[in-house]
């Protein structure tokens, strides 16, 4: 009875933790700050077209807002997510240029039209239509208010991404989950994923011999990850082959990650050979 007591007392903390809390005028008494519209599963396709990258790495709900002051009016979207790295992937796969990067936290990103950012299982966009300083100053105090009301767990990259040789391609870096993650990158590699599910973290590196494409990839079943080898020319006679030069001139070479996880590998492709262990060498 006393566990029942319990968990009906901790419902409404556990409520709480999944909901968005909105702005209010209290934050910005200067503003009049608009009544939150959300957003579903359900309901999201009605308001954003391109929903479907957003359901496909597990979108849980969406609150807009408006705030107007007297010479600026913005516009602030909140998409919880189910994991950080959802959070992540979408923002890695929205931004394309910035004025300022890793302003308030690491993944944030400030321009003209656009204030962007990954914070925890949200994903920040603060838009303005005229892109003036008024609005523009105002991106940052309203991020900053958003994320004081919604505290979050900051992502953790996993090894080797906080290595010195790959903070200096941190822009560059994605998180992608399945074919439409895929297809709204920059990566030239989707025929290698055909059918094939998966996630990964991958950047790319430009380098003065050659440009260097890196990635952790964790695929879902052993057939993913032997489809994928077979696919990237990695495969011979059945048996992985550890690297390849494929017709085309590519090199591309994997690593298991871990001997107890092989799921989880490390994969490059470079236009001369280029060794896995140059980059996750510490």
């Amino acid at each position: 009875m006393r566990i029942i007591i319990f968990l009906f007392w901790l419902m409404p903390v556990m409520l709480l933790a999944q909901t968005t809390m909105p702005l209010t005028g209290d934050n910005f008494p200067g503003a009049t700050v608009g009544k939150p519209d959300t957003y579903n599963l359900e309901t999201l396709q009605t308001y954003n077209e391109g929903a479907g990258l957003f359901i496909d790495f597990g979108f849980k709900s969406l609150m807009v807002q408006e705030i107007v002051w007297e010479a600026a009016k913005i516009k602030v979207e909140i998409y919880q997510m189910n994991t950080p790295e959802a959070a992540f992937g979408i923002y890695s796969l929205s931004v394309i240029k910035c004025l300022q990067r890793d302003t308030l936290i690491a993944f944030d990103c400030n321009e003209i039209y656009q204030y962007q950012a990954a914070y925890g299982n949200l994903y920040i966009s603060i838009t303005s239509e005229t892109g003036s300083g008024t609005a523009r100053a105002m991106y940052l105090p309203v991020a900053s208010a958003i994320m004081q009301k919604n505290a979050q767990q900051i992502l953790e990259l996993p090894v080797p991404f906080n290595q010195p040789l790959l903070k200096k391609g941190r822009k560059n870096l994605v998180y992608i989950q399945g074919l439409t993650g895929l297809q709204n990158s920059l990566y030239p590699w989707q025929e290698l994923f055909l059918g094939v599910r998966f996630s990964m973290y991958a950047i790319f590196l430009a380098n003065p011999d050659s440009e260097i494409y890196f990635a952790r990839i964790r695929f879902e079943t052993p057939d993913d990850l032997s489809r994928f080898l077979e696919l990237a020319g990695l495969m011979q006679g059945g048996v992985p082959v550890p690297n390849s030069n494929n017709n085309d001139g590519l090199y591309r070479e994997y690593q298991q990650v871990k001997q107890d996880d092989p799921l989880t590998v490390y994969f490059l492709q470079s236009q001369v050979p280029w060794p896995i262990s140059s980059i996750t060498a510490p």
